[in-house]
């Protein structure tokens, strides 16, 4: 018999008390694993600040996984170093990291790395855009 590939997924939700929300994340992945044929062997639910992702990382390092899966990118976390970092750490375990919204893009793959790239651009762009707008503000208020 063939082993299927054992797949984590992850889960995370801004604020405690939507269960809801984390459900529907949990399905979306439920079911993208059996398009797949992969075994979910464990679920990670993170609320607020990712408190469940270095646990993830861990044991994807550990070799616990073959893979991971998300429903969107941005569950992994909202920040770029923090999803090019899972992405990295996979990669050295031999592991892929998916994403439900992506269809079958693995972050790891050079493609994804090359999305990780773009998101990280992305969020340097609006950054510094944020801080040319508060220069401006603090230069039209010191105006006399």
């Amino acid at each position: 018999m063939i082993e299927k590939p054992r797949l984590a997924v992850y889960t995370r939700v801004a604020k405690a008390g939507n269960p809801v929300a984390q459900d529907l994340q949990h399905f979306e992945c439920w079911d993208w694993a059996e398009k797949q044929g992969m075994e979910i062997t464990e679920v990670y639910h993170s609320t607020g600040e990712n408190d469940r992702l270095l646990d993830l990382m861990n044991d994807i390092a550990a070799g616990k996984f073959d893979a991971v899966v998300a429903s969107q990118h941005n569950r992994y976390s909202r920040q770029a170093a923090r999803v090019a970092a899972l992405a990295d750490v996979a990669r050295k375990a031999g592991a892929a990291v998916h994403v439900v919204e992506w269809d079958d893009l693995d972050l790891t793959s050079p493609a994804g790395t090359v999305r990780l790239d773009l998101m990280a651009g992305f969020e340097d762009l609006a950054k510094e855009q944020a801080r040319a707008e508060e220069q401006v503000r603090k230069s039209w208020e010191e105006r006399p």
